[in-house]
């Protein structure tokens, strides 16, 4: 793009008349993603991928390969920012470069950017919004969030990731135990009362950055989709304070599109939460989810896989829930999972499979067991007794995505009429590798349906920071 010094000046100047200050007073980025292209794969924080190492949960689980984590994307890149509107003129006339002027880019009526290109133009502002101030203001601003993102890192070497199980969308995290002190944490002397308490308001600011770069990691939104101060009422729940340096009767609360549940551990009788981890050192340990989902708001994405030509090529990546890219793949003529399905030879062409993405509910597991129970003929007193196989469902779901955080995982369903089906039909958790015992089978249809997925785009830095990579 060829955004150059005058235009990061004037957009500057605009967000200063609109109240913005911190990151909004930085000027225009060098580089950045293009907000309109989200979701679009290829384009928006995709196209490539790497993986994150899974280390095994302290209780035994079943093995897990590498989890993949999308990267790549088309960024825009704007080079001539350093560069006044001037010396891009200069350099075009010298040289016989030929440019576009735009005539309602000096009507000053026009909008409020005209007004204030046509006010910088005049030198009708005073000293301290002309363009030599807004710069500086410009640079201040970059200087400012550079230390900001160094003091925040400092600040993640302190939290530990006990366990990062991105397939379910969970992060097991302990906190610092100890109250921070703004002094020794800024490497400031404080002469007085005032200058301690700007350093303890610069502290908490930093707390605020480095729960939202923890929060971006398993949120439902893009990057810094949320204001840091949405975030100032809650680091006293995780960070401690001078005043209580012991967290008294922690409780769940949801933040940045996150849920943070404590963890008991060894001794910690007042936290009504999840059950004891005796593996987990410290007492301010937190197993963070993704928030559950609103009422009549479940995020859903419908797909519609061929049966015939598409042996050895999937779908199109898409991206459900701003979490997780899927894409789906059919092979004709094949059991699913080794389950023994006999299928037909031929598989009629044109025929495709409307699979509906949706998150996995409660009432799913009614379904599920009803067919199981069906499938396997079970009499209504075998019926009373669970079936093994779905014991084995809920000891898998317990183990890898306990409690409420199940919930919030995609499911991939069958939807009524196709296949001939009289109901939707769930099948499995794709992030999970997992199949719902007897139900892909219950469809009858021929062949074996496959799926890939991963991770959206994260941030690996406070991964690595908190002792993960």
């Amino acid at each position: 793009m060829g955004h150059h010094q005058d235009d990061t000046v004037e957009t500057t100047l605009w967000r200063l008349c609109t109240g913005a200050k911190g990151a909004g007073l930085a000027g225009i980025p060098e580089v950045t993603r293009i907000p309109e292209c989200h979701g679009i794969y290829g384009v928006s924080e995709s196209g490539s991928s790497y993986t994150i190492p899974s280390r095994p949960q302290p209780s035994p689980v079943q093995a897990r390969n590498d989890i993949t984590v999308s990267t790549g994307g088309i960024l825009i890149c704007r080079p001539l920012l350093p560069y006044p509107k001037s010396s891009l003129l200069a350099t075009c006339h010298e040289n016989n470069i030929p440019y576009v002027s735009d005539p309602t880019n000096f009507d000053p009526t026009l909008t409020p950017r005209n007004a204030i290109r046509s006010l910088l133009a005049e030198n009708k502002l005073p000293k301290a919004l002309q363009g030599p101030s807004i710069l500086s203001l410009i640079n201040s601003s970059q200087s400012l969030l550079r230390n900001s993102t160094s003091l925040s890192n400092t600040l993640l070497t302190s939290c530990k990731i006990n366990y990062l199980n991105l397939p379910a969308g969970t992060i097991t995290l302990t906190f610092p135990s100890s109250p921070i002190d703004p002094i020794s944490f800024l490497n400031t002397v404080p002469n007085n009362n005032k200058i301690k308490g700007k350093e303890t308001q610069r502290t908490h600011q930093i707390k605020c950055l480095t729960l939202r770069r923890i929060t971006d990691l398993l949120a439902p939104f893009p990057e810094n989709h949320f204001p840091l101060r949405s975030y100032e009422s809650f680091t006293d729940l995780v960070f401690p304070t001078s005043d209580q340096p012991v967290p008294q009767k922690r409780k769940p609360f949801t933040l940045g599109g996150v849920m943070f549940q404590p963890v008991k551990t060894k001794g910690d009788q007042d936290t009504p939460s999840t059950e004891a981890d005796q593996s987990v050192q410290g007492g301010n340990t937190w197993l963070l989810s993704r928030q559950p989902f609103m009422r009549n708001r479940l995020p859903s994405l419908r797909v519609e896989v061929p049966v015939s030509g598409l042996s050895a090529g999937y779908t199109s990546w898409m991206l459900w829930d701003n979490r997780f890219w899927i894409r789906f793949g059919f092979t004709p003529g094949q059991g699913s999972c080794g389950a023994g399905v006999e299928v037909a030879e031929d598989t009629p062409k044109g025929e495709v499979i409307s699979l509906l993405v949706r998150p996995f509910q409660p009432s799913d597991l009614q379904v599920i067991r009803r067919v199981v129970d069906e499938r396997g003929g079970r009499s209504e007193k075998k019926k009373k007794k669970m079936d093994p196989a779905l014991v084995g469902l809920l000891d898998r779901l317990g183990q890898e995505a306990p409690g409420q955080t199940r919930f919030t995982l995609p499911m991939v369903v069958i939807e009524k009429g196709s296949c001939e089906l009289e109901y939707d039909l769930p099948v499995g958790l794709p992030t999970l590798d997992l199949w719902f015992p007897g139900m892909w089978e219950s469809s009858q249809m021929p062949g074996k349906l496959r799926w890939e997925w991963m991770y959206k785009m994260i941030d690996n830095e406070p991964v690595k920071l908190m002792g993960w990579l």
